[in-house]
Formats: structure tokens, sequence, C-alpha cells
């Protein structure tokens, strides 16, 4: 992490990693508080790769990052944090539905990825989950699994053990 401010989160957020091999994915701000996704892959072969912000004096720090989504505290408060859902997406789909907490929301994927947040919200005991893609104009059931192997078959990297 750098303690150098930037003049936004995404600056902040890129700042560890060689511009050649780093690009902003998704970007969300809440308050002082922001989440950047990145794409830290070479071509072809994206590493999706997420990182907490915070502004502080107007000028944007890096609080956290890691490679997959999760909930973290983000406030003063340690029953509050940020939850974060996201990951790769086949070429074709272009939204999804994601139900947490008994609501379905309907999210775009832009870049290659899908990407959700919700700010203030206490450590879920269940987490979120992909129940829909739209796919070629239709939606269709489906699993964060199911999409997760789908992206790794188009990628080249076959079933990976699974049977």
């Amino acid at each position: 992490m750098s303690e150098r401010g930037h003049d936004s989160a995404e600056s902040a957020a890129m700042a560890s990693f060689p511009k050649a091999h780093c690009r902003v994915v998704a970007s969300q701000t809440f308050e002082d508080n922001a989440y950047v996704l990145l794409d830290t892959g070479s071509p072809g072969q994206p590493y999706l790769y997420g990182s907490s912000c915070h502004r502080r004096d107007g000028q944007w720090f890096e609080a956290g990052s890691s490679n997959g989504p999760g909930w973290a505290q983000t406030s003063h408060d340690p029953d509050l944090g940020t939850l974060t859902f996201w990951g790769d997406a086949p070429a074709g789909v272009d939204n999804l539905r994601i139900e947490f907490d008994g609501r379905i929301s309907e999210k775009p994927v832009r870049n290659g990825a899908y990407f959700q947040i919700w700010w203030r919200v206490p450590a879920p005991t269940k987490w979120p989950r992909i129940v829909a893609v739209h796919e070629n104009g239709v939606w269709k059931a489906e699993s964060e699994f199911g999409l997760a192997l789908r992206v790794r078959i188009a990628r080249g990297h076959g079933r990976g053990g699974i049977a």
C-alpha cells in the first residue's frame, strides 16, 4: 500500500501494479469509501483483483485488497462493512440476477465481469448467489459455479478435474 495519496480511488488501487498489466474493470464510491475491481492479468488471460480504498483530506488511499470477493469492515462500527460479489463472465452473457438477503437484483456484465457491492451491511450468514444469466436475449437459470466453469472452459483450462 502506498502512503502517498491519489486524486482518485482508481489511481490508488492501481498504484502497486505495472500500468501495462492493470486496468479498471469497475469502480463504485460511497461517501469516503470506494471499491475498485481491477484486471491485473495478461492480454487474453484476465485476473480480477479487488481493492478497498478510503478518502482522507481529499486524497485516496488503498485500504486493502484481495483476489476474491467478500466482506470487510470499512468503518468504526465493527458490525458493519462492505460486501463485494464479483467474478468473470463468459462472452455472450450481458446481465446477471443476483440473490442476496431475500432480494434479487439485476447487474450488467461490463468488461467481461459482474460486480455488485453492498455498503454498510452486517457480515452475512448467507452469501450472495447468482440465480440467472441473460444470454442471447434470454434469461437462463445459472449458478456461480456453473458460470465459473464456463469461463474456465472458454479460456482453454478444461474441466480442471471436475467430474
